[in-house]
């Protein structure tokens, strides 16, 4: 059975406009039938008996169309107006005659209320309760009124005033969806809910009211009370179903009871003037009862694109519909399964994936690391750098911007300014002593001395000597 959510917003406009483009078709049908008629029989309207006989079946209609309304067809319309119609022939009360209707209608919409069954089947038992107990109190017999009121078109006016502004009532969004609880939604049966309790109490008990003045109207007409139902109850139905009332709940107009009242008594006056039998009469009736059959129909099936009553959820992509959960048995016992299983499961859509960090960069390739050049007679030492000998003494003297070669590794040049080297004259520059044999602390500043002269790469040929014409002029 499939899940039904929350309706969904109430669109009044888009529900109504099918019925009110049928009610206006039924307005030109019912008013070409009513002014045939006023120039056939025109003293069928001064005498008040059209509108006698137009009030009767109006309240009927009124009672069924309400029933319908609220998904509780009531099928005891006729056995409770013939009940109501004995009641006041018998004691000349209308106020005794509709109480005993109303009375009867509240059982049976308690019984609908609290059980939840259908309500067709619980009025239709009610109905065959009502009809034995006119039968037994009259013997069958009919009953004549004493004293007739002489009121006509009361009646009339009172019955399309009711049934219009029901109607309009009932087209409120809140008020409609409340009463019409007890549509046929996809629930499951026999389930008992507040709003399901108001609707059959409001369409049962009410529909019964109105089967009450139905039968008081009926026995002012006819001036007696007849036992037996000549069809009340299926003319007040085909009357409700040409209107546009669903017989599923809820869906109905506003004006259309009283305009297919209007065409259903009509043509059962034009049946009587042709001296037509009385099942002329249930054919007529039963015809416009198949179309409105139709007419609603069609207002479902427009009224689910146009104005769903309910929605369904939508299957989520990971689930699988109509699926069948596994039964304890079919699982496996403890242990036979291997470590890590089952798998866990994926996550739902739309869930970010995890956080991974990102992969460690690359290392740069180690750089050549390249010889220390050694440290020559007044140029500085630094920290960590091995200590030099001097020159040995056979050594010839230092040429000017010369040093020689030193078996010493070479050391890491000092950049610096080039400075000027000392005159041929000058004795050689003293050797710096040997650095103590404990180096420095490494935060000590760098000993001061005058910046040593660039070396000479290795494999160049030693500069020429100094001389009177040394340098040359530039």
């Amino acid at each position: 059975m499939s899940e039904v959510t929350a309706p969904p917003p109430a669109r009044p406009l888009r529900e109504l406009l099918p019925h009110l483009i049928w009610e206006a078709v039924l307005l030109v049908a019912a008013a070409g039938v009513v002014l045939s008629l006023y120039n056939r029989a025109e003293p069928l309207f001064t005498s008040g008996g059209y509108w006698l006989s137009f009030a009767s079946l109006g309240f009927a209609t009124a009672g069924m169309s309400l029933s319908l309304r609220t998904g509780t067809p009531n099928l005891a319309i006729g056995p409770l107006a013939l009940l109501a119609s004995y009641i006041y022939a018998d004691s000349g009360s209308m106020a005794a005659g509709i109480a005993t209707a109303a009375g009867i209608g509240l059982v049976l919409a308690a019984l609908v209320a609290l059980t939840t069954m259908p309500g067709w089947a619980v009025t239709l038992m009610g109905g065959l309760i009502a009809q034995a107990i006119v039968l037994g109190a009259s013997d069958a017999q009919t009953t004549v009124l004493k004293d007739r009121p002489q009121t006509y078109w009361t009646w009339g006016v009172a019955f399309i005033v009711i049934s219009i502004a029901g109607g309009a009532v009932f087209a409120i969004p809140a008020v409609r969806r409340f009463l019409s609880a007890n549509r046929p939604a996809g629930g499951e049966a026999g389930a008992f809910t507040g709003p399901k309790l108001v609707g059959a109490l409001v369409g049962v008990f009410g529909s019964s009211v109105a089967a009450g003045f139905a039968g008081v109207i009926l026995t002012i007409a006819l001036q007696a009370a007849t036992p037996v139902d000549n069809g009340f109850t299926l003319a007040a139905l085909a009357a409700a179903l040409l209107a546009g009332v669903s017989p599923f709940g809820r869906r109905a107009g506003i004006l259309g009871v009283v305009l297919a009242v209007a065409i259903l008594d009509g043509m059962r006056r034009w049946v009587t003037l042709w001296n037509g039998a009385f099942w002329v009469t249930l054919l007529v009736e039963a015809g416009f009862g198949l179309l409105g059959l139709l007419v609603v129909w069609l207002f479902e099936l427009i009224g689910r694109r146009a104005s769903p009553l309910v929605t369904t959820p939508a299957t989520p992509l990971h689930a699988t519909p109509h699926a069948t959960p596994p039964s304890p048995s079919q699982f496996p016992p403890p242990g036979a399964l291997p470590p890590g299983y089952p798998p866990p499961a994926a996550p739902p859509l739309g869930t970010p994936p995890p956080y991974q960090p990102a992969p460690p960069a690359a290392a740069y390739p180690a750089q050549p690391t390249y010889p220390a050049q050694p440290a020559y007679p007044g140029q500085a030492t630094y920290p960590g750098q091995p200590p030099t000998s001097a020159p040995p003494a056979s050594a010839p003297p230092a040429q000017p911007g010369y040093a020689p070669p030193s078996s010493a590794p070479p050391a890491q040049p000092a950049y610096g300014p080039p400075t000027s080297a000392p005159p041929s004259t000058a004795p050689p520059a003293a050797a710096a002593p040997a650095p103590p044999a404990s180096a420095p602390p490494a935060s000590s500043p760098p000993a001061s001395g005058p910046p040593a002269p660039i070396p000479p790469l290795p494999g160049t040929p030693p500069p020429q000597s100094s001389g009177p014409n040394w340098p040359p002029a530039q």
